[in-house]
């Protein structure tokens, strides 16, 4: 088997870049997948807009892993251009008050959003749902790998490592944005302002700073498959 980094370079990843945010090695007690344990060593490698899981041997051989994206415009680029619904995957919509509201009021549509993070005071694990499917060093996926995930993960008890992987594997909010901005300087006044409006109205941005990465992951719109931005 290649090297997970085979793996990340895939989608355009590396643990080089800067929209890392990080790259720990989880206890397989501390981590649930859909209500399971994963055997060995256990890799979260966490960016602005999406986080891998991969399990791997040795220093780096990948043995499987799942991509999960958290800015819910891919998500909704993935679910249109490959004709799949969220209901078909049991993606649930998070925000159903804030549309109900806005269309009773007469405002401006409010767009669905699917992402799910729970960190609940007292309680020991973050909660993530949402979109992803397994990974490899193949270039392109069938859609019907596409499905919604269920993780559970051991906040742990170092400070710095708990707030790195959060930030991994949670969405980035306006204070995270700005910061986003200074630390990376790729992220433009427009969607800084498109950002804040979208959350006005209880949306989100379509374009996070990492779309660049993940422009093509949606998939021909004829086609069963999801290419990749390499394998043009």
């Amino acid at each position: 088997m290649a090297s997970y980094h085979r793996v990340l370079d895939a989608f355009d990843r590396s643990v080089n870049l800067k929209t890392l945010e990080c790259d720990y090695d989880i206890h397989p007690w501390d981590i649930l997948v859909d209500g399971s344990r994963w055997d060995g060593k256990i890799r979260l490698i966490g960016f602005v807009d999406v986080f891998f899981l991969i399990c791997y041997s040795g220093e780096s051989r990948f043995e499987k892993g799942i991509i999960i994206y958290k800015d819910d415009g891919f998500i909704r680029d993935i679910l249109q251009q490959t004709k799949v619904t969220a209901a078909e995957l049991g993606l649930e919509v998070t925000n159903k008050d804030e549309i109900v509201a806005a269309r009773e009021k007469g405002r401006e549509p409010i767009l669905e959003r699917y992402f799910k993070f729970q960190s609940i005071r007292g309680s020991l694990d973050y909660n993530i749902a949402s979109l992803g499917h397994e990974i490899g060093v193949k270039t392109r996926y069938d859609k019907t790998e596409l499905k919604k995930y269920d993780i559970k993960i051991r906040k742990g008890r170092d400070f710095a490592m708990k707030k790195r992987v959060r930030r991994g594997v949670s969405q980035h909010d306006l204070f995270h944005l700005m910061h986003d901005a200074i630390r990376l300087g790729v992220v433009t006044h427009a969607e800084l302002v498109g950002h804040i409006v979208g959350k006005a109205i209880g949306g989100t941005t379509v374009e996070d700073m990492g779309s660049k990465y993940f422009e093509a992951i949606t998939g021909a719109r004829s086609s069963q498959n999801l290419v990749l931005a390499g394998d043009r």
